[in-house]
């Protein structure tokens, strides 16, 4: 299969089955639930199996049923026309993780996870359910995530600049 550009799992469109049991998408007994992937007219619908965990205190999670492994997962990505886990993505060579890649694919891969990171601490809860009187939750680990963000990419930078430069006289 040759790519004209590669496929970045960030970039897929993806569902998560804890995000849709939330919503009320997924009913904790049913035995599958109707999944979009994307939005609108345009959006790709499929069936997939749902396993359900109950605990003790009445609640429980619920997780998808992988259609290529039939391995239980928390998000499936949309690729080649099949919802798929990240490990059958990894196996089918289709999507790696944003540490590879050329120099500009990395680069454009750490810009828009700035991006992401900023719209998140500056949107609101991030919670479907937000717990009463609080804002952002996890905003520590949010900000510290910028931070080495925005230090790697200061340092990709300065490897640049450094290679233009050429090598020290």
């Amino acid at each position: 299969m040759v790519m004209a550009r590669r496929a970045f799992q960030d970039d897929l469109l993806a569902v998560n089955s804890a995000r849709l049991r939330a919503l009320g998408g997924i009913k904790p007994d049913a035995i599958s639930a109707i999944v979009s992937f994307g939005k609108g007219e345009n959006a790709f619908e499929r069936e997939i199996k749902v396993w359900h965990r109950k605990w003790s205190h009445g609640r429980g999670i619920s997780l998808f049923i992988c259609p290529r492994c039939e391995g239980k997962v928390q998000i499936l990505r949309l690729f080649d026309g099949a919802p798929q886990c990240r490990k059958c993505l990894k196996r089918s060579g289709g999507a790696v993780s944003d540490a590879y890649g050329t120099r500009a694919e990395r680069a454009e891969a750490r810009a828009r996870r700035i991006e992401k990171l900023m719209a998140k601490l500056n949107g609101g809860p991030l919670r479907v359910h937000p717990r009463g009187g609080r804002g952002i939750e996890r905003r520590g680990p949010l900000d510290l995530s910028l931070k080495r963000a925005r230090v790697t990419e200061r340092l990709g930078l300065l490897e640049e600049v450094e290679r233009w430069r050429g090598p020290p006289k």
